[in-house]
């Protein structure tokens, strides 16, 4: 074999691994849903889906009017869902002159965030899932 001839069949090889022959395209799923607190439209907030493998990436949504759509890989997730609440105003600086701002606390109760044992098994696609969260 010559030079030119095995330079063009190495150049052909690399062309055909760069444009993915072989190669298996991740699956993503979307996920979408309502999201309700005490019967009612979660106002704001937002739903993190963390792979509980720790493999892939956490997947965030924001939630408006309760409802939201995620991207993310398929496979088994633990959800965690926040909402904030302004609870008071607070001093910026410890100066007289100094702007206000929000005080923010949780709005759920950490059974549905920091201590949330929600899970979901997501799959390839799309699909719905709903919550409906309580206040106690």
């Amino acid at each position: 074999m010559n030079g030119i001839t095995r330079n063009a069949l190495f150049f052909a090889c690399i062309l055909a691994l760069s444009t993915g022959i072989g190669c298996s395209e991740t699956s993503k799923a979307n996920v979408s849903g309502k999201i309700t607190l005490d019967g009612k439209p979660l106002p704001e907030g937002l739903i993190r889906f963390l792979p509980a493998d720790g493999q892939s990436q956490n997947a965030d949504a924001t939630i408006k009017d309760g409802q939201y759509t995620a991207t993310m890989p398929p496979g088994e997730k633990r959800v965690e869902i926040t909402a904030p609440k302004v609870v008071g105003k607070r001093k910026m600086y410890n100066t007289p002159d100094s702007p206000t701002v929000d005080e923010i606390a949780e709005l759920l109760p950490a059974k549905y965030n920091t201590s949330s044992d929600l899970k979901l098994t997501v799959k390839a696609g799309t699909q719905e899932k709903s919550y409906e969260l309580s206040s106690k």
